[in-house]
């Protein structure tokens, strides 16, 4: 699921930056928290207005390559020169300080990335640009430097692939925005195929306004422009976009729509009655005044134009969500909407249809590929884990029911493919009551265990 793969991601940046930051980490020498410390100095100075980068190449050594070697999953689909993790690590302090002197020298070029494409639930496939392991370690460095560089300019209400932020603050962000129907005027944008139509002209003259180092420039653009050997075999060099499966990707994308979405809005139209809530490509808009809800989707329109973007018009469009209102939209996986309780309306979020549908399907399909692969141990380890997964994104306490939809389909899926592991029949209803007795699945948890709309946020 989209939206989970993102949550999960987001998890282990979260981590990674904690530990990243912490002098105390284990596995590093007391000597080396000076060079921890190296990360939170570019942090602090880029909270410095109008402060510019230059020189950070210096930032390229075997300790932050090291680093970036031991944050690197191992268990990745390998790239065209087919060199694992494993492999690289043979001669890996020999392989880093060529790595490095490649660099410092600038003839190093990232190698050609490998096209896969992953189904999606419409029919279509998404592109992800597998690359190899030596080029995910530069990719690494980069990434975190422009994290720190990057991630005192952001906005608050902006909690796409950023450590502290999750969609759980997205969904909350939004709720609270909608509540209490003081700006009952909501705008919904989706792009079209937002990664891959980045023009990286325009992105990389925004990276000029912060970073002069020439040759640090030079690098991204190298992996930006690099070349691809699509499914079809064909090698091409990529003329748009920032590759989907990159390190770097997320932090290139987020620059990006800071400028030309946040900060746009947050000068024109930063006030208590206009407010925005995005996760990446994914953006809500709430206003006081629907008529300047529609000047501003009319702007916002000229302003993606300007940078090249595309919108997709079908999904962009403003919405009445007054209280009063039986209209709903949906935002990161969730539909909100004004529920009934005797005659008081209040603010509801409940998993969008589209979404429990997509899930249902993928966990019965997943049900009936896996069955015969594996022992029926741990067909239900994996079981219990994907259902924990499904109640912690979407686990809200005024959600329940459909938890509970979610877990009926699934034990569903499960009693009829374990049914077909072999021509005779395993299970019936009463058997398999029985072996969820003994061996149960996680199910929903109880309102009071579920999780609540708290904080506000705010620009």
């Amino acid at each position: 699921m989209r939206t989970e793969r993102r949550e999960q991601q987001n998890s282990r940046l979260k981590d990674d930056h904690r530990s990243s930051n912490n002098v105390r980490t284990s596995g590093y020498k007391k000597a080396d928290s000076v060079y921890l410390n190296r990360w939170m100095r570019i942090s602090l100075r880029a909270q410095k207005q109008n402060s510019v980068f230059q020189n950070l190449l210096t930032h390229f050594h075997v300790e932050s390559l090291t680093e970036a070697f031991n944050a690197l999953d191992g268990s990745k689909a390998l790239g065209v020169d087919r060199v694992s993790k494993q492999a690289y690590k043979k001669n890996l302090q020999a392989n880093l300080e060529n790595l490095v002197d490649r660099i410092k020298r600038g003839v190093y070029h990232p190698m050609p990335k490998k096209e896969v494409l992953i189904p999606k639930s419409n029919g279509k496939t998404r592109p992800i640009a597998i690359a190899c392991f030596e080029d995910k370690l530069v990719d690494w460095v980069i990434s975190r430097i422009l994290t720190e560089i990057y991630e005192p300019m952001f906005i608050k209400t902006s909690f796409g692939f950023r450590p502290e932020k999750s969609c759980d603050n997205a969904v909350e962000a939004s709720y609270y925005n909608l509540k209490d129907n003081n700006r009952p005027n909501v705008v919904e944008i989706d792009f079209s195929n937002f990664f891959n139509t980045i023009p990286h002209k325009k992105l990389m003259g925004i990276l000029e306004e912060k970073i002069e180092d020439v040759k640090f420039r030079a690098i991204i653009r190298r992996f930006l422009q690099g070349d691809t050997i699509h499914a079809n075999g064909e090698k091409l060099p990529c003329k748009r976009g920032t590759p989907q499966g990159g390190i770097m990707s997320p932090i290139l994308a987020n620059i990006y729509l800071n400028e030309v979405v946040d900060q746009w809005f947050k000068r024109t139209y930063n006030n208590h009655n206009c407010r925005i809530v995005r996760y990446a490509d994914d953006a809500v808009f709430f206003f006081k005044d629907k008529d300047e809800a529609k000047r501003f989707l009319s702007a916002f329109k000229e302003r993606v134009d300007r940078f090249d973007l595309i919108l997709n018009m079908e999904k962009t469009n403003t919405l009445s969500f007054g209280k009063q209102e039986k209209n709903h939209f949906s935002f990161l996986g969730f539909t909100f909407y004004w529920g009934r309780h005797g005659n008081y309306r209040f603010l509801k979020v409940k998993t969008q249809k589209e979404r429990l549908i997509k899930s249902i399907q993928e966990f019965y399909l997943w049900t009936k590929q896996i069955r015969n692969r594996i022992k029926l141990k741990e067909i239900w380890k994996l079981a219990k884990a994907k259902l924990q997964g499904h109640y912690n994104y979407f686990g809200y306490w005024m959600n329940r029911s459909k938890l509970n939809h979610f877990y009926q389909e699934a034990i569903k899926s499960l009693y009829k493919w374990l049914n077909r592991r072999s021509q005779k029949r395993s299970y019936n209803w009463d058997g398999f009551n029985e072996r969820l007795k003994f061996h149960p699945l996680p199910i929903p948890p109880e309102k009071q265990k579920l999780k609540r709309l708290g904080k506000v946020f705010c620009l």
